[in-house]
């Protein structure tokens, strides 16, 4: 009998142990990221590793999912309908495109999944398919940019635009941004071609604009991510003092801006976007956080890289 006892014992705590871990384990949620590449594009791998330090700090689990490319949508596509379909419990997404995510959005809403945009939002009017849009107000920094070029050149000369991939939000506004900052000047642009956010695209555009256009002082880029390319077509073409602006402030741009190379970057802030994000999936997963009450839209912040201000 006692044998009895003390084996029943050993099983009511063994299983007691493991409903414990399994609680613990259930109690973990999943956050997956999803976001175009890291592969050479240091910008994209600082929001990751963001997101990945935040989401474990929290206590989630963290996926990372990438497209592989800068321009592969639909692959971005399919990769968030397979985070719907192995059910995680929030996702934070850098769209690629701002139309062709709006469908798996709403499969994610369907499928009561919480949703935080960074970096990149949507197109206007799919405000209810996401808590927020936490990133850098790109018509701003944009329009900085656009400022700055113009002082530099006295108001007035020729400018190239490499704008980054057609569909993405954040590379249209700020080359929008751009043009209304040297809008009331007599600064013309004479060439703009989108990049791709690649260096060989844009080298490539950048040749082909400056055999059209040899005569220009300066050049704006949507990204850093591109400035290699430029430069390198910039250097083949003979062209030694063409005031650059980009936008990123990333650690290899700061080497450039001290090297004269580069004049100047509009610096973003990938930490407060990841930590940001993780503070209202986990709010909204754990159900303390009141969804209507967050803004549509959360500014991360942005000011201008130069070698007075590196």
């Amino acid at each position: 009998m006692k044998k009895f006892i003390a084996f029943t014992i050993v099983l009511v705590l063994g299983f007691c142990l493991f409903a414990q871990g399994a609680s613990e384990t259930a109690a973990a949620p999943e956050i997956a990221f999803s976001l175009k590449t890291i592969t050479n594009d240091a910008f994209q791998k600082a929001i990751a590793d963001s997101v990945e330090a935040a989401a474990k700090a929290a206590g989630a689990k963290f996926t990372l999912v990438t497209a592989g490319q800068q321009t592969a949508v639909s692959m971005q596509v399919s990769q968030v309908e397979d985070l719907i379909a192995k059910g995680v419990d929030g996702i934070v997404l850098s769209p690629m495109d701002s139309k062709a995510v709006i469908p798996v959005l709403k499969k994610a809403k369907d499928a009561g999944i919480p949703v935080v945009l960074v970096d990149q939002t949507i197109e206007a009017g799919n405000e209810d398919l996401y808590i927020s849009y936490i990133g850098t107000d790109n018509f701003n920094a944009g329009k900085v940019a656009g400022e700055t070029v113009a002082k530099l050149l006295g108001g007035k000369g020729n400018v190239l635009i490499v704008r980054g991939a057609n569909g993405s939000s954040a590379g249209d506004e700020r080359v929008d941004g751009f043009k209304a900052g040297i809008a009331n000047t007599q600064i013309k642009v004479v060439g703009e071609q989108p990049g791709n956010w690649a260096n060989d695209r844009a080298m490539q555009v950048t040749e082909n604009m400056l055999q059209a256009n040899s005569d220009i002082q300066g050049l704006f880029t949507a990204s850093d991510v591109m400035l290699n390319g430029i430069l390198t077509a910039l250097d083949n073409a003979g062209k030694k003092d063409v005031k650059i602006l980009s936008v990123d402030g990333s650690d290899d741009v700061k080497e450039m801006i001290k090297d004269g190379e580069v004049y100047g970057s509009m610096a973003q802030f990938p930490d407060v976007m990841g930590e940001k994000a993780i503070e209202l999936l986990m709010g909204a997963i754990k159900g303390t956080l009141d969804v209507k009450s967050v803004p549509k839209y959360i500014d991360s912040g942005t000011m201008v890289i130069t070698a007075e201000t590196l």
